[in-house]
């Protein structure tokens, strides 16, 4: 019973990390976008505002970062030879260390989806501003696909 706990356990923190690098692959792609905003434009004090919303994702990119070093750990721990497993010993300890990382997971994700919302909230406001009136937006901008 306990190896299916710890290959459960595995599967979790495997699932974290791909939503991990999925989050930080789209915090580098809005930071390109956020970017592209003070190559393009010329209002005054946009940088400023671009800044704002550059450093809330860096927070969340830093928060990830962290997290996967924490996975990292929590995984060799489960693993002994080639077969996670667990023991007496170690299970609640474990568990104990996973309930804190999902908290972590669970607060991080949520942190980054507001400063998500909030970056595409701003962008958009961009394009009505700048864009909308041309119908035309940069390349950059467009959706993959």
């Amino acid at each position: 019973m306990t190896t299916t706990i710890a290959q459960y356990y595995k599967v979790e923190l495997f699932d974290w990390n791909n939503s991990i690098r999925f989050y930080t692959r789209e915090i580098a792609e809005l930071g390109n976008k956020l970017a592209d905003v003070i190559r393009r434009d010329s209002i005054v004090g946009i940088a400023k505002k671009v800044e704002g919303h550059q450093s809330l994702l860096n927070y969340s990119a830093g928060k990830f970062h962290d997290l996967q070093l924490a996975i990292k750990q929590q995984a060799a721990l489960l693993k002994k030879s080639e077969f996670p497993a667990l023991d007496h010993s170690t299970e609640n300890e474990t568990e104990r260390k996973r309930n804190e990382l999902r908290s972590m997971m669970q607060a991080t994700v949520k942190e980054y989806i507001d400063a998500n919302f909030n970056c595409y909230h701003f962008l958009s406001e961009i394009i009505k501003k700048n864009y909308g009136k041309r119908n035309i937006l940069p390349e950059l901008w467009y959706a993959p696909g």
